[in-house]
């Protein structure tokens, strides 16, 4: 989402040079803010839209995986769903996506390129090492029970399959993950 408004917020600048200090004001969550201001002084509400619309791009790359166009669509039907009673917004960015101006389609492309890279960058860190050694886990019956009971739970939170094994993964890697920090010993200390 970050991302995202980041990137919007760079070609609005680029296409409009004259509004890049003025307030874009916006109706988010029933509140007008100003949406042209940098993710960390963004307000709640909009950080909230934002992060709508990247949930909205991640289900476009689901459905269209290798169709940035059909994508980008499906992006701005979810926006325009959004935003329909927003009286702040104009009138022509409701047209159907192929009837938009190419800086229009550009912001809708952007959430996907957004979310790609973001994903690309999750892909890499999950990558193993070249040569790293495969180690497989075993588990009882009773412990594998209850994996799958909360992965089937998490997948219901986050609206994803999410695998008991990657539940299990997950799990090592934050245990190793705290074995590795060091942490500090209290010294005894002796009367003299």
């Amino acid at each position: 989402a970050a991302r995202s408004h980041d990137a919007w917020r760079k070609q609005f600048h680029k296409t409009n040079p004259k509004e890049r200090v003025l307030p874009r004001m916006r109706s988010r969550g029933g509140k007008m803010v100003d949406i042209n201001r940098p993710w960390k002084t963004l307000d709640p509400k909009a950080k909230a839209e934002n992060k709508i619309a990247a949930y909205a791009a991640y289900a476009a790359l689901e459905k269209f995986p290798n169709d940035r166009e059909r994508a980008s669509d499906y992006v701005h039907k979810q926006w325009i769903k959004r935003n329909r009673a927003d009286p702040s917004q104009p009138k022509a960015l409701f047209k159907p996506y192929g009837a938009l101006p190419e800086v229009e389609k550009d912001k809708d492309r952007a959430h996907i390129d957004q979310i790609k890279i973001a994903l690309a960058a999750v892909q890499k860190r999950k990558a193993p090492k070249r040569g790293a050694k495969k180690v497989a886990l075993r588990v009882d019956a009773r412990s594998a029970e209850r994996l799958e009971v909360a992965a089937v739970r998490l997948s219901k939170t986050l609206g994803r399959k999410v695998t008991a094994q990657a539940l299990l993964a997950a799990g090592v890697e934050a245990v190793l993950a705290a074995c590795k920090k060091k942490v500090p010993r209290k010294r005894s200390q002796k009367k003299r």
